[in-house]
């Protein structure tokens, strides 16, 4: 048989709620339950109540609060040294970096003699196209309509450097000798075409500047203020 979970009170027998601590009738006090918190309506109680978080393991590790390791460096190794200081004048130079321009002269200098080569048989072809449908040869309709021709060769031999350039960030033939430009806008692309068809046109002028200056710099670079950079080659793990 179960026991009965009425409450009432003992001392007016009036039914009580299981959760009462004290009499509604005659405000007997009564024994408190077996919880082993306090009530939430019970006031007296909330005195000694604790309100502490309970106790959590850490799930994540301390990032930021690991104490840093002392090394202790005796003043005869810092003042030791290093690796750079013995070596010769020429070792330094080639350790920092400053025979890299002159490791990319000579594949500067065979893509502007090369794409020179190419803008001419651009040119002649493009000279040649129309002079074969009017009848006439290239020296003779270029000194008669140069108004029309001048401007109908510069924008054949811009786009020969302009698409690629914009496209792929190389003229036709940086590809072959492993030269690019580092440049993502296609606006600086586009400048670059055509300060770069400039000194493919004077390439004299541009061999000429790459012999002089001392970091061996293209006419189109000198203009633009860019530089042409070697193709980083892919390394085989």
């Amino acid at each position: 048989m179960t026991e009965s979970t009425r409450r009432t009170c003992p001392s007016c027998h009036t039914r009580l709620s299981p959760l009462a601590a004290e009499c509604p009738e005659c405000g007997l006090a009564l024994a408190p339950p077996r919880q082993g918190r306090p009530l939430l309506f019970q006031a007296s109680a909330l005195g000694q109540a604790a309100f502490e978080p309970p106790q959590r393991a850490l799930t994540a590790p301390a990032l930021g609060r690991v104490a840093p390791v002392a090394v202790e460096v005796s003043p005869e190794e810092l003042e030791r040294p290093g690796p750079l200081e013995p070596l010769p004048p020429p070792a330094i130079r080639a350790t920092l970096g400053l025979e890299e321009s002159a490791a990319s002269f000579w594949p500067l200098v065979k893509v502007e003699a090369t794409e020179a080569l190419l803008l001419a048989l651009v040119q002649g072809l493009a000279l040649l196209l129309p002079a074969l449908a009017l009848g006439l040869s290239p020296a003779r309709l270029f000194v008669g309509a140069w108004p029309l021709v001048f401007p109908y060769l510069f924008a054949a031999s811009w786009i020969l450097f302009m698409a690629p350039l914009v496209l792929t960030g190389q003229s036709p033939m940086m590809g072959f000798f492993g030269v690019t430009l580092p440049e993502n806008t296609p606006e600086r692309r586009m400048a670059f075409s055509l300060v770069h068809m400039i000194s493919v046109t004077c390439f004299p002028l541009s061999f000429l500047c790459m012999v002089l200056g001392p970091r061996h710099q293209t006419l189109a670079e000198l203009l633009s203020g860019q530089e042409l950079l070697s193709r980083p080659v892919a390394r085989m793990r």
